[in-house]
């Protein structure tokens, strides 16, 4: 891994962790899971950019470590709606994986399991935002921009943030 990939998961966990604590609502259990949920994110949006890849030694060890604090921490209030919404990134993956990958999807995992009941906000953000990013770029490149790809990671770990946002 990259330092570079290792200095935004270091950002990542740091702004997910102050989002925290400003909205002053957070247990120990939450700040870690934040920590964990954020520092992965900012790695995946890292490597995605860079690689045009989401890593799963990343992704798939943090939603572990997510779940298991979201579980001990007597959470998951939200992970039924996340779950849903992650099963409907499942179903896109499968029928246009040149639009959306299966590391979008575990990602969308991550982000269900490690912000709880705000997870569908930050999903439908993350989407949006891709979308703006996508109309601008056709308004700016025209039909040559239907060929470009936009990695999916930072936009749904931007979208993760703001969702925290009180």
């Amino acid at each position: 891994m990259s330092p570079r990939a290792l200095a935004v998961g270091a950002a990542g966990a740091a702004a997910f962790v102050l989002v925290a604590l400003e909205a002053d609502t957070a247990g120990a259990l939450t700040l870690g899971r934040l920590g964990v949920c954020g520092a992965a994110l900012g790695i995946a949006a890292a490597t995605d950019v860079a690689e045009r890849r989401v890593p799963n030694r990343v992704v798939l060890p943090a939603a572990v470590v997510c779940a298991a604090l979201t579980l001990a921490g007597g959470a998951g209030a939200g992970l039924l709606s996340g779950l849903a919404i992650a099963a409907l990134f499942l179903g896109l993956s499968l029928a246009r994986p040149a639009a959306l990958g299966m590391g979008d999807v575990k990602l969308a995992v991550l982000v269900v399991l490690g912000l709880d009941g705000q997870a569908p906000r930050a999903l439908v953000f993350g989407v949006a935002l891709a979308a703006c990013a996508g109309v601008l770029l056709l308004l700016s490149r025209g039909g040559a921009a239907w060929r470009l790809s936009l990695p999916l990671a930072p936009f749904l770990a931007t979208g993760a943030l703001v969702a925290l946002l009180p």
